[in-house]
């Protein structure tokens, strides 16, 4: 990356956003994210960190869809990120529910995918215990809307091999999910559209929804934003079974 490309003192906000973007590239070149090398690219290395953090296990995509191999460099900057900013375990309000999820599903997928025998630093507790009871995040099925706001608010766990009592919930739920697409799309709620669009893709076989329609449609509507984009490339790899 050259100076002119060089992250400058962004917000965690914006930090996330260009790493959004940078693995979005390494999708579109078959490519590891290399998120050492972003990192390095970073004026503020604990905003950088804070990215990591807040795109979560998204930036493990090269390596889900695409099989790219993840380098050490990238598990260390990974496992750094969780020494910086902990992860949740006793989460209590629903944001932090959400978060706690995201977490495991993260540290879950690095651990695995680095081939070590330990938790990732940052993590006190054993990665295979789960936050809690997904009801407690998703809310019941029946309250489709609200339900599928927060499945949308866990589009990070809609990834191959990123299994479990969250996937398996909403799974469960192929209707609720169509509705709450519909409903997303209906309204011109574009983010909101592309991160179903990746549980529509993931569980294309029982979800009464066309993935790749869906996300042809959102990416002619959708705007430029990085991560909205990345949401519709992973659902893009998904809906093609690669």
């Amino acid at each position: 990356m050259t100076a002119e490309n060089r992250v400058g003192r962004p917000s965690y906000a914006d930090a996330a956003a260009a790493l959004a973007g940078h693995v979005l590239e390494a999708l579109g070149e078959g490519s590891p994210a290399h998120v050492a090398g972003f990192l390095d690219s970073c004026a503020e290395h604990v905003a950088g960190l804070g990215a990591v953090r807040l795109v979560g296990a998204d930036v493990f995509a090269p390596q889900l869809l695409l099989g790219s191999p993840l380098e050490t460099r990238d598990v260390d900057a990974v496992a750094d990120a969780f020494d910086a900013f902990p992860p949740v375990h006793r989460p209590a309000t629903r944001e932090q529910h959400v978060m706690a999820w995201r977490d495991w599903t993260t540290t879950r997928l690095l651990t695995r995918l680095a081939d070590g025998p330990s938790p990732a630093p940052g993590t006190a507790q054993p990665v295979a215990d789960t936050p809690g009871d997904p009801v407690d995040v998703l809310g019941p099925a029946e309250q489709w809307q609200r339900w599928s706001v927060a499945v949308a608010q866990l589009s990070m766990l809609a990834l191959p091999g990123a299994d479990g009592p969250v996937v398996e919930a909403v799974s469960g739920e192929p209707l609720a999910l169509a509705r709450g697409t519909t409903r997303a799309v209906l309204r011109r709620d574009h983010a909101t559209a592309a991160r179903l669009a990746r549980w529509v893709a993931l569980l294309r076989d029982i979800v009464p929804l066309d993935p790749v329609a869906l996300v042809e449609h959102l990416r002619l509507h959708a705007g430029n934003d990085a991560r909205l984009l990345l949401d519709l490339a992973v659902a893009r790899h998904l809906a093609k079974g690669t």
